[in-house]
């Protein structure tokens, strides 16, 4: 009686190499979009009013607490800063973006979004003061580096980090976990 079963395939080393870094690419593409999912999630419950250390701990074992806590907190001052921009007329020349690869961000800053040439010079000299009092009446502070002017910082290019006013802003030393 002969056998009916197939023979195993013998590959070559090339084609297995090639094929395990295919099925790895894929893996690495399905996590990245479930990741996204799932920080999705969150955004979506924090914003319907579900409490931070609840979403925290319903998403255990994904990341943990302080890095979602963290996560929310950084998505929160990044929207805020967002509406405080938009109600003072501000957001077409200053934007907000916030920083963090691989666990969602850790930062929030702020830039000029044009050309400082683009500006009248009257409005040039207003906007750092305009910026100032639009963030303050929303709760946020800027966190410059020491001698150096939000003018200075924003016409140079470059971006202000941003936190909550009510804590102020912490300066993380080496002991601190993250950036």
């Amino acid at each position: 009686m002969t056998s009916t079963r197939a023979r195993p395939t013998t590959l070559e080393p090339e084609e297995t190499e090639a094929m395990t870094y295919l099925h790895t690419r894929a893996a690495v593409e399905e996590y990245l979009r479930v990741r996204e999912d799932l920080f999705s999630a969150m955004r979506a419950d924090r914003r319907r009013g579900v409490a931070a250390s609840e979403i925290a701990r319903t998403a255990a074992g994904t990341y943990s607490t302080p890095v979602i806590l963290e996560y929310l907190s950084c998505v929160e001052l990044r929207d805020d800063t967002r509406a405080a921009l938009r109600t003072a007329g501000l957001d077409r020349w200053v934007g907000v973006r916030s920083t963090g690869a691989g666990r969602g961000p850790r930062k929030v800053l702020l830039a000029l979004t044009r050309d400082p040439a683009e500006l009248a010079e009257p409005d040039r000299r207003a906007l750092p003061e305009r910026l100032i009092r639009a963030l303050k009446d929303a709760g946020i502070a800027l966190q410059l580096t020491d001698r150096t002017t939000l003018a200075d910082a924003l016409y140079g290019g470059e971006e202000v980090r941003l936190c909550r006013a009510r804590g102020g802003c912490v300066r993380r030393t080496a002991l601190s976990s993250r950036p």
